[in-house]
């Protein structure tokens, strides 16, 4: 790996696959006013055109190096008129991530996305697949890992917390309902509840709102399918020097954070997780913040324990202090619930048809201010052990975080009227520039912070 080597073919196609657009455009607009003579015409300069942007992709990939020297540092340079060089060492490498989606796959291309300590800048690399795991080995090796591979209920928590909140929350506990009283035969009532379903659709609700549901219907399926797809040989490790996961079918992934540039551990808890017992994982590591949870955690279990001991503690499972605490917890949704309630009261005079359809959003925004009360009595942050915990409401999830950078940054932001109660919004600023604010927080609070 120590001589420069080209990129792989994809990083310039990829050129050419954004620039479709602008070839199709114009002979849709021809074709459709059936103007042959302006179609020649078009195919002529959509030549030219394709020609031009094939020359600047073979200069792409001609002009594109890399390599790696004996220091394990990455040198990318691109020798396009002006010759641009960047090089990372690996140790600063706050994390990397290999991506194969299907198409890569056909082609044996690998994208790696290399994120540099403090930086929110990546570097993309287009290579085959057995160059970017040499270059992920170089990187960040994994010598010695401990394995964990969810089986059974934690790959199915795996699936359904990673498809939608409320409605898989719903469906699964139908499921489970259904399947209880039919168990030897849970596909016929699987197909029976459906069938009811369609039927209450067809008898009740106005066929705009009849469409949403099945629109709503197909978005979790697609959601839950491609979790389901991305939780296939998933497995997850931890060495002495990095956190790791990978997985999918279809779309495969890899991902490896060095620990000592994690910035904090995020448990997010929503009514799913209360209900399944189980609860999401997700860490961030300089300016990457991975999609998918690293791991499921089974409450009461050591798992979390053993791929994370540095999450020493948890917040506290107890209410914030409330007193004097701002009511701007419940604007957001409670000035758009008030608003719909009020188009309901109307609609049931005026316009009947639109009372039941009112309704959906009307319960959607009263979910979220119901929220928002879990928010007004959990937010919060504290300090044990000399590590900084926070808890903060966002929609319908609880982000339970334990941060691992005490130097990381912090700013508070005070309202006139939080001045007269001694209360201010923390908000603290982890590499990467991402943000992370917690409302309505008492000073006498943040002391060993030096506010």
């Amino acid at each position: 790996m120590n001589r420069e080597k080209h990129f792989h073919p994809l990083a310039a196609l990829h050129l050419l696959r954004k620039t479709l657009l602008v070839y199709l455009l114009p002979l849709v607009q021809v074709l459709f006013d059936r103007n042959w003579d302006a179609l020649r015409a078009a195919l002529r300069q959509e030549l030219v055109l394709l020609m031009f942007i094939s020359a600047v992709c073979w200069a792409v990939y001609y002009g594109g190096r890399w390599q790696v020297d004996a220091e394990g540092t990455v040198h990318v340079s691109w020798r396009l008129g002006v010759r641009l060089d960047r090089a990372l060492r690996a140790e600063g490498l706050a994390a990397l991530v290999l991506e194969q989606p299907l198409v890569y796959r056909l082609t044996g291309a690998c994208r790696v996305v290399l994120y540099p300590v403090g930086q929110t800048q990546t570097i993309t690399l287009y290579l085959t697949r057995q160059q970017a795991e040499e270059l992920a080995d170089v990187l960040l090796p994994v010598t010695e890992p401990l394995w964990h591979a969810p089986k059974g209920g934690e790959k199915l928590a795996f699936t359904v917390l990673g498809a939608n909140g409320l409605s898989t929350l719903f469906l699964w506990w139908l499921a489970i309902h259904q399947t209880q009283s039919y168990a030897p035969d849970a596909q016929t009532a699987a197909l029976a509840q459906l069938g009811q379903l369609a039927a209450f659709a067809a008898r009740w609700l106005p066929l705009g709102a009849a469409w949403l549901l099945v629109l709503a219907g197909t978005l979790f399926c697609i959601s839950l399918v491609r979790s389901a797809l991305q939780a296939v040989h998933y497995t997850v490790w931890r060495t002495d020097t990095q956190l790791g996961s990978r997985g999918g079918l279809v779309r495969r992934y890899e991902m490896r954070l060095r620990l000592c540039q994690l910035n904090y551990a995020d448990l997010r808890r929503s009514p799913a997780t209360w209900a399944l017992h189980y609860c999401p994982v997700f860490v961030s590591a300089g300016a990457c913040r991975p999609e998918l949870p690293l791991f499921v955690w089974r409450e009461g279990t050591p798992l979390l324990r053993e791929l994370l001991p540095e999450m020493a503690q948890l917040p506290p499972d107890t209410r914030a202090d409330t007193t004097d605490r701002s009511m701007v917890f419940f604007l957001p949704a409670g000035i758009p619930l008030g608003l719909c309630l009020l188009l309901t009261a109307v609609s049931r005079t005026t316009l009947p048809a639109l009372t039941l359809p009112l309704l959906i959003p009307t319960g959607v925004f009263a979910a979220l201010l119901g929220a928002a009360a879990v928010g007004w009595h959990r937010e919060g942050v504290w300090q044990q052990q000399g590590q900084l915990l926070l808890c903060r409401q966002h929609q319908f999830h609880l982000h339970q975080l334990c941060v691992f950078h005490p130097d990381t940054g912090f700013t508070a932001l005070q309202s006139p009227w939080a001045v007269t109660v001694q209360r201010a919004n923390l908000t603290l600023v982890f590499p990467g520039k991402e943000r992370v604010t917690v409302r309505s927080v008492p000073l006498a609070a943040l002391d060993f912070l030096g506010i």
